[in-house]
């Protein structure tokens, strides 16, 4: 096994799929991504294991909510249904071994279970009818019912004279700790996550149990895009009607909130998470989270590398999602599992800004990666997970700055190879 650290770091694709129950992906693939230097492309290896962080730290003390705010029309998501004539998913007894889907194809209806009654539809925006002097009011969401679940919400508490913390100046790049507690009284189980952040938000990491800022409690949530629904439209696969995350009554949470401000006008660092509860008699599958790096040494300036990292499956379950998390010298992210000599890519990525996140699931259906330059994609259907498995996964990065790149927040000036992903019924140490 390769080294593994407890660091972190969430726009899953449609198009060109095979698809199943077990799902498919791309055998011994070549992984070329066209990429090329002056320099000769070396591997790095993963080394000893270590485990840390290198982001800057501010406790503060912002607020999780659930109280009432104004009615607002929500509407029940609907099933993922493909047109009439269409290539249709699989349902989860056909088993392995399904066709490619034609270009353009939609997954079929089949078995699911939508979000219940109140919940609101995908990427619900614009909720609060904010009129700030700041980019991003429409990212603002309201929160559940109280008895639905809870919202996380970490920003100023006047818009008009707004804590420091809070600013992000033009050029300005900042990766700092906030800590709040869940307004749970009792114990509880959620599953459906919506995440909002405010542009200048690059990525933030939501740990329960006085984490620190080095993630090492038990991560809750994590998210790279401005707007993210989790489960992909509200949908709960089948495969996954017991799936859910414990939280404890009010316990401490965790927000590591990394911001760059690359525009000429200040932004305002803001988030807003909601957690829908689920019915604890429902639940039978917890989840359990992989948050892996493969640890670089220095890649000096002008260096071509690929730096590598592998962990081993423990226990038998599944997958739920995954996203590589890098930054901006990275030019691709690629993620195989490996089963008695066989490799199975399942995840390639290409753009660091905008991060590949793929669901797993019998309803989700994902590209084809490399159909066409840089087109990304990985494994479709349900990708299942039993002990004696490898997950390997491998940076591709090229130094584009004029100094050492090492392993830190730092978006330009530093780099990371993390494979982050949540399981149920198995792990990957």
């Amino acid at each position: 096994m390769t080294a593994r650290i407890r660091f972190g770091v969430w726009v899953g694709a449609f198009g060109l799929a095979c698809a199943g129950v077990f799902g498919c992906g791309s055998e011994d693939p070549a992984s070329g991504d066209g990429q090329t230097s002056g320099s000769p492309k070396k591997t790095v290896g993963a080394p000893t294991s270590t485990k840390g962080s290198t982001s800057t730290s501010a406790a503060t003390t912002p607020t999780a909510t659930n109280s009432p705010k104004p009615t607002t029309t929500t509407m029940t998501p609907p099933a993922l249904g493909g047109a009439a004539g269409s290539a249709a998913m699989p349902s989860p007894s056909a088993g392995p071994g399904m066709p490619m889907m034609k270009p353009g194809a939609t997954p079929g209806t089949g078995p699911t279970t939508a979000m219940p009654t109140g919940m609101p539809g995908p990427l619900a925006m614009d909720e609060c009818n904010l009129h700030t002097k700041f980019p991003g009011d429409e990212y603002c969401i309201l929160p559940p019912p109280p008895d639905k679940g809870f919202q996380m919400h970490i920003g100023p508490n006047n818009y008009d004279n707004p804590e420091a913390k809070y600013i992000l100046n033009a050029g300005e790049e900042r990766t700092d700790t906030f800590l709040t507690t869940s307004t749970n009284d009792k114990e509880v189980f959620f599953y459906y996550r919506q995440y909002r952040m405010r542009p200048g938000a690059h990525h933030n990491i939501i740990s329960s149990g006085n984490a620190g800022d080095i993630g090492l409690g038990q991560r809750i949530g994590t998210v790279n895009s401005l707007a993210e629904d989790y489960p992909k439209g509200g949908i709960i696969a089948p495969e996954n009607t017991g799936v859910g995350i414990k939280l404890q009554p009010q316990t401490s949470i965790n927000v590591s909130l990394h911001s760059i401000n690359t525009s000429q006008k200040t932004e305002l660092r803001e988030i807003w998470v909601n957690f829908w509860y689920r019915d604890p008699q429902e639940v039978t599958d917890p989840v359990k989270e992989i948050f892996a790096a493969a640890p670089m040494a220095g890649i000096p300036p002008g260096a071509d590398v690929v730096v590598s990292g592998s962990c081993a499956v423990s226990g038998t379950g599944r997958m739920l999602w995954a996203y590589g998390h890098r930054h901006a010298n990275n030019v691709r992210f690629s993620v195989w599992r490996s089963r008695g000599g066989k490799k199975d890519l399942v995840y390639q990525g290409y753009n660091w800004e905008e991060t590949l996140v793929l669901d797993y699931s019998s309803t989700v259906m994902n590209a084809v990666p490399d159909t066409g330059p840089n087109v990304e994609g990985g494994w479709s259907g349900i990708l299942d997970m039993k002990s004696g498995d490898t997950f390997d996964w491998e940076c591709h990065v090229i130094n584009k700055t004029q100094g050492t790149l090492n392993f830190t927040n730092n978006t330009f000036t530093g780099e990371m190879c993390i494979l982050d992903a949540e399981t149920v019924g198995a792990t990957c140490l």
